[in-house]
């Protein structure tokens, strides 16, 4: 199968959950071997990823303050870099959570996100702009300060299309605002195959922080940051995870669902870019 970033052959790695993992032989960049389009990201980001568990949530809405904390965190990190306030789209919005982060502290914006009832809820529930739809098909003439993806780019069933879009959809230095998850992490090495994040059909690309921003100097970005965030999770969406890659552990039912857990893995990054080009 051919490598989603530079269209480079690549070789089998090793199969997870039925699936197999490929290397690309060019860029090394890591994926699902999946041919994913616009209607299997609908199918697979339906109301069962935001309540069945698994590798996506048992309760999204026990994930509300924890998000919305998210996007306060991110915008004053944003801060930093010349961007205090400004007009903002949030990739994979979900119901808005951490778009209503960015907001508390000024900013304006606009959400996007796949599963339509989800963000229906964002529309009707918090009165937020978010548009049903997808990142690599999105249109419209407005031009933007600053784009999140927060655990959103691992998703995109073509990154090409994703990344050229949001290089087009930002203003000149606007800001490019990316949390994911890095696969050559000590933490993703240790596990192996058995990392958490090897998840398919949900997840289909395993970036490393390199590799990423190799990938989107190509698309005219530069990175101007990086760092480890800071996150918690609920007890119930660890609990989850957890049963997802060990299987059903009775002791695992001790930890309490609305419990707020401190991630301590060292698995996850955000970085910054700037559009140059």
């Amino acid at each position: 199968m051919l490598c989603p970033l530079c269209s480079a052959d690549s070789r089998f790695s090793f199969n997870t959950k039925g699936y197999s993992i490929n290397d690309c032989l060019s860029c090394g960049h890591r994926f699902t071997a999946l041919s994913a389009d616009e209607k299997s990201v609908l199918h697979t980001y339906n109301l069962d990823y935001f309540s069945a568990g698994g590798a996506g949530y048992s309760g999204y809405d026990l994930e509300e303050e924890s998000l919305v904390n998210r996007g306060r965190y991110y915008s004053k990190i944003v801060s930093r870099f010349g961007r205090k306030t400004g007009r903002m789209l949030d990739v994979g919005a979900a119901a808005g959570f951490i778009l209503r982060g960015f907001m508390e502290n000024g900013w304006t914006g606009v959400g996007i996100e796949p599963n339509y009832q989800i963000a229906e809820i964002g529309r009707e529930k918090y009165n937020l702009n978010i548009i049903s739809g997808t990142l690599e098909s999105f249109v419209t003439d407005e031009q933007f300060d600053l784009i999140s993806m927060i655990q959103v780019a691992a998703h995109f069933y073509s990154p090409q299309k994703a990344f050229n879009n949001a290089n087009s959809l930002l203003k000149e230095n606007g800001l490019l605002l990316v949390e994911t998850w890095d696969r050559t992490s000590l933490t993703a090495r240790l596990f192996g195959k058995h990392w958490h994040e090897y998840a398919p059909p949900t997840v289909l690309h395993f970036f490393s922080e390199i590799g990423l921003s190799k990938f989107l100097q190509q698309k005219g970005f530069e990175i101007i940051a990086r760092g480890i965030p800071s996150r918690t999770i609920s007890g119930l969406h660890a609990k989850s995870l957890l049963k997802f890659r060990l299987g059903e552990l009775s002791v695992l039912n001790l930890i309490p669902d609305k419990i707020s857990i401190p991630y301590l893995g060292r698995d996850l990054f955000w970085a910054i870019y700037r559009k140059i080009g």
